[in-house]
């Protein structure tokens, strides 16, 4: 017993030595500045996706659509990306972003199924996940950029993932160029008929343009690429309303009210 209490007594010495010299050395040092530097790392939105890529992933992108988009600095735009499931099995997808190349003083949100998410979401959450059929494609996920009046460059990394299996996606950059050079003059020579119409609309413009059908609420609902100067779209799937018709060659667009009726 004694000897223990020898032991407690000598560690309670030292103990008071060390603590005496540490002031001593704070006191010394006390003229200095202290810089405490933050551990190293990176943003989360920065961050890599955490799983490795299968070979041949359940979603692609649909053929024919922009990823690169032009527009006046004052200008906000609505990137719509359109996806689709090319597997046997139906798939539950979601969306995560990364703005870690977005310029300081743009702006970007993302939308996708029934959500719309503010600017500091990077990532969907339930309401913004999206199920396909095989064969099926989605049309409601959408970029919103707005430059803020600021010319510049932003990209906008995306990853478009199975919500069951984190290792199927598909990855893809969506670019932004705010300038006041951007050409954003309508399609000539560029006529859609019927107008209204019940089944089928006939679009004549260049061959390669873009043709897309928005509805009412803005979202994209129907795509496709001109395979020839005058094309026939089919419109049965969409319901009779007020949609608006929107011809892309690069940064030329021409957009026309459509009608559909039965």
């Amino acid at each position: 017993m004694k000897h223990v209490l020898v032991s407690v007594f000598v560690a309670g010495v030292a103990t008071a030595i060390v603590a005496v010299v540490a002031n001593a050395q704070v006191r010394a040092s006390a003229s200095h500045t202290i810089v405490i530097k933050p551990k190293s790392g990176c943003c989360p939105c920065a961050q890599r996706w955490a799983y490795p890529q299968v070979q041949n992933p359940s979603l692609r992108l649909v053929d024919g659509q922009p990823l690169t988009f032009a527009v006046m600095p004052d200008r906000p735009i609505d990137a719509y990306v359109s996806v689709e499931n090319v597997s046997p099995n139906s798939v539950t997808f979601g969306v995560r972003i990364d703005t870690s190349r977005k310029s300081v003083e743009h702006r970007v949100n993302f939308c996708s199924g029934m959500a719309c998410y503010p600017s500091f979401v990077i990532q969907s959450d339930e309401q913004g996940q999206v199920t396909l059929q095989p064969g099926e494609r989605d049309h409601t996920f959408k970029l919103q950029f707005d430059p803020q009046g600021v010319s510049g460059q932003s990209v906008i990394g995306v990853v478009i993932y199975n919500v069951a299996e984190m290792s199927d996606y598909i990855s893809f950059d969506v670019t932004f160029e705010a300038t006041t050079s951007s050409v954003d003059q309508p399609l000539r020579d560029v006529t859609i008929a019927p107008n209204p119409a019940s089944d089928v609309v006939y679009v004549s413009a260049v061959a390669g343009a873009r043709v897309e059908i928005l509805d009412a609420l803005g979202r994209l609902v129907h795509a496709q690429v001109m395979p020839s100067d005058r094309t026939a779209m089919s419109i049965t799937e969409l319901p009779s309303g007020a949609y608006r018709l929107v011809v892309r060659n690069g940064e030329r667009s021409l957009s026309q009210p459509l009608q559909i009726i039965r």
